[in-house]
């Protein structure tokens, strides 16, 4: 018998909550009714033994109505977990596996500044209820919040091939959208094998034979030699390591990064959200200072790049430390 929604707020109390301040982060109140409609069908598609599974583990974990902002081992809990993927996908969080993401791909803005009011455009249709209604599944809002071409084309070197990391990769929703691919093999990791069977099958559709690689890997261990690496992406990310996981991270990025290399990142500032584990609350300067303060083998992050306009958007680029 399928478990809805409703039943799933009984059995566990403190889950509403949870549902409220995830949502929030993407919907105003007004359009969460729909969203409960929406995670209720998702759910209901689950074997109820998956569902109790859950339910129990969310108890055990204590992750309603808040997770613990300081473990951060429940954000790899969280997103493998079936019913938060449910809960997420309520906003039409991850792409179909069997669309052609092109028609989606924001144009190529002509500089920051036209980036700027086409994010703030985007941005007042979350808020007037589009993304709650089911008009505008959040997938491809991200498609339209990113432009490579003026964060990471500008610094990378050329006339030979390049290998390009985006690290905690989800399902492609940036090593997908670049620009130019000839010269280049993309290494995508992240630790959950779903999104990378997502991965696989968009990158199939958006014909890319042999560009990009899949690997299943924990981003604090990178299965790569040091200096491997002439760029990286990293979208919403770091803003889910708490400080000490975080410095391991750009360390690990240092070592098998080449000097020189670039990354581009998207990272939400003052964003703090345990129940969507974002565990940080930075300012741009905090979070420049958390990049800049690491160095492995004479090497440091740099940061090349940020506006004001849009302020999640940074490139750090890798130095030879004086």
């Amino acid at each position: 018998m399928a478990i809805t929604l409703a039943q799933a707020f009984t059995e566990l109390p403190g889950l509403e909550s949870f549902c409220q301040q995830l949502w929030g982060n993407f919907v105003p109140a007004f359009a969460t009714k729909k969203l409960h409609t929406r995670a209720s069908l998702l759910l209901e598609a689950l074997p109820e033994a998956v569902v109790h599974s859950e339910l129990d583990e969310w108890r055990r974990l204590q992750l309603v109505p808040s997770p613990d902002p300081s473990n951060q081992e429940l954000v790899g809990v969280l997103w493998q977990s079936p019913l938060f993927i449910c809960l997420m996908d309520a906003i039409g969080f991850f792409p179909p596996d069997d669309v052609d993401l092109r028609p989606y791909m924001a144009p190529l803005y002509a500089d920051l500044e036209e980036m700027a009011r086409a994010r703030l455009e985007w941005a007042r249709k979350c808020e007037r209820g589009a993304v709650g209604r089911g008009d505008l599944p959040y997938w491809k809002v991200v498609l339209q919040m990113q432009a490579p071409h003026l964060y990471l084309e500008p610094f990378l070197a050329s006339g030979e091939e390049l290998q390009g990391c985006d690290l905690a990769c989800g399902w492609g929703r940036i090593c997908l959208t670049l620009s130019e691919y000839g010269h280049r093999r993309i290494h995508a990791c992240d630790l959950a094998e779903s999104s990378l069977v997502t991965l696989k099958k968009l990158a199939a559709l958006r014909e890319l034979p042999g560009t990009i690689e899949t690997h299943r890997v924990d981003i604090l261990e990178l299965p790569f030699s040091d200096n491997f690496f002439d760029f990286f992406m990293a979208f919403d990310i770091f803003e889910h390591l708490v400080n000490d996981v975080l410095s391991r991270c750009l360390r690990e990025m240092l070592r098998c990064g080449k000097v020189g290399a670039p990354l581009y990142t998207e990272t939400p500032l003052m964003c703090f959200c345990p129940p969507l584990t974002h565990l940080q609350n930075w300012t741009e300067a905090e979070l420049t200072r958390a990049f800049e303060k690491e160095s492995v083998d004479g090497k440091r992050w740099k940061r090349k790049l940020w506006d004001e306009r849009v302020p999640d958007h940074f490139t750090f680029v890798i130095e030879q430390a004086e």
